[in-house]
């Protein structure tokens, strides 16, 4: 105590002090040595493009869903009040977007049986239960069960499937409908940025809902898809995805060719180019389900896997799960595959190394659908992994900016996921980097990969 109140009282010994801490504190962390790509870096000297166009941004902007669906959205609610799907379709999204993962059936049982015992405890320490009849415990012990069930619904999280008839599908629609399909855009954009190549033939959509994938991937690659699979346990669902095809009118052709619609996932040993799980997997009851579909989703996937979650902690873990589980399965298998993205790593999520409750995650801008009163642009949260099959490249391994890059005068501060499998903070000047790197840089957003190597020098 003496020590500390002399440094109080003297503030510049005080201030010396503290700057002595903070910059050995900082002298321990290893260096890095950070370098543009090489062609990176000619063709902006060359001018081929700006610092701003470079191969890891993703440029999809504000997203809108496309004028045909918002017109077929309009006449499938065309016989219902639309304030009132309005009002009921954002109630629906903020409880989605809330929504927890179920509890599996063990930890749900030790949940109950501590509070049992808490609420026992609590009654036993109030009256001395060796002084009562047998009447009066039994009597006791019935109101500790009740108390301990009222408790239970108040702390322990029910979770609950959610039947989607034909109103809550409108709502569905009306409420989640922008924001699915402005995300899913953002992901399938990136496919087609970095593999120009990639032309696929076939898509599959597990738990396809009012049919946001479909919409996404025929906006891309409308002209090679010849066949799209729909799955949803919802016949509902599957009837107003259908109904949005048609224009809002049941007696006109579908707008795309081949569109098959299930309710389970098909037995057959078909492959699809791309396989699409997204917004699902809080469906499914148990673990296992879960870990049962996403082995299934991988055996019937010919190109890439996609996975699509809310960009809450409870989704990022959801999508965590199905990584650790893919890359398990993976150390025994011949299959060449690698994540596309956004990890450019093949270890553990450094986020859950962490465990401080902070969720890997994304933001996509979008328009919500102009329906009602004009709104502004809106913001959604996701987190997501993209595995394909194939070797990777070299830009699979770019480092993938995890929060927004912090501009400041004459430097950025970028926040990666790097190589390594690290969380990694680089504040970048054009005096120590160069003026090509601090411009990529200081022009990539977050969820941006950005075409630099990092060594960390010990």
């Amino acid at each position: 105590m003496a020590i500390f109140g002399s440094l109080a009282r003297n503030k510049s010994l005080f201030l010396y002090v503290q700057r002595y801490l903070s910059t050995s504190s900082r002298s321990k962390l290893p260096a890095a040595a950070v370098t543009l790509d090489q062609s990176t870096d000619q063709a902006l000297d060359a001018g081929r493009f700006k610092p701003r166009q470079h191969e890891g941004r993703l440029t999809s902007g504000c997203i809108n869903v496309p004028e045909s669906i918002v017109s077929a959205i309009l006449r499938c609610c065309k016989d219902h009040p639309i304030k009132a799907l309005l009002s009921e379709g954002n109630k629906l999204d903020n409880f989605l977007r809330s929504r927890k993962v179920p509890l599996e059936n063990d930890e749900l049982r030790r949940k109950i049986n501590d509070l049992r015992h808490s609420v026992g405890d609590e009654f036993k320490a109030k009256m001395d239960v060796t002084t009562m009849s047998e009447e009066q415990v039994t009597y006791i012990n019935k109101v500790i069960e009740a108390q301990a069930k009222k408790r239970a619904k108040q702390q322990i999280y029910a979770w609950k499937p959610i039947n989607y008839d034909e109103f809550k599908s409108l709502q569905y629609l009306l409420g989640r409908s922008a924001a699915e399909y402005a995300t899913l855009i953002r992901v399938f954009d990136e496919i087609k940025q970095r593999d120009a190549q990639f032309k696929p033939r076939s898509f599959i959509d597990f738990g396809s809902g009012v049919g946001t994938g479909t919409w996404a991937v025929s906006n891309l690659w409308k002209e090679h898809i010849f066949e799209y699979v729909s799955i949803d346990a919802s016949a509902d669902m599957n009837d107003l995805a259908e109904l949005i095809l048609r224009g809002g009118e049941m007696n006109k052709a579908m707008s795309l060719r081949n569109v098959f619609y299930r309710q389970f996932l098909p037995a057959s040993h078909n492959k699809y180019d791309i396989v699409l799980s997204s917004f699902s997997l809080f469906e499914l009851p148990s673990k296992k389900n879960r870990l049962d579909v996403i082995e299934n989703l991988w055996n019937k996937c010919d190109g890439y896997l996609v996975l699509v979650e809310q960009g809450t902690y409870a989704g990022f873990s959801l999508i965590e799960e199905a990584r650790e589980f893919l890359l398990k399965k993976f150390e025994s298998s011949e299959v060449e595959y690698h994540i596309f993205s956004p990890c450019p790593h093949h270890q553990q999520c450094p986020r859950m190394k962490l465990d401080d409750g902070t969720p890997c995650n994304f933001e996509v801008t979008y328009n919500p659908l102009p329906l009602g009163k004009s709104s502004e642009a809106s913001k959604f949260l996701y987190s997501y992994v993209v595995f394909k099959k194939g070797t990777p490249t070299a830009q699979s391994r770019h480092p993938r900016l995890v929060r927004p890059t912090l501009v400041r005068s004459k430097h950025s501060i970028c926040r990666m996921c790097t190589d390594g499998g690290k969380l990694q903070e680089i504040i970048f000047t054009a005096s120590k980097h160069g003026k090509n790197l601090y411009r990529c840089a200081r022009a990539s957003k977050w969820g941006d990969q950005l075409p630099i190597k990092i060594d960390n020098l010990e």
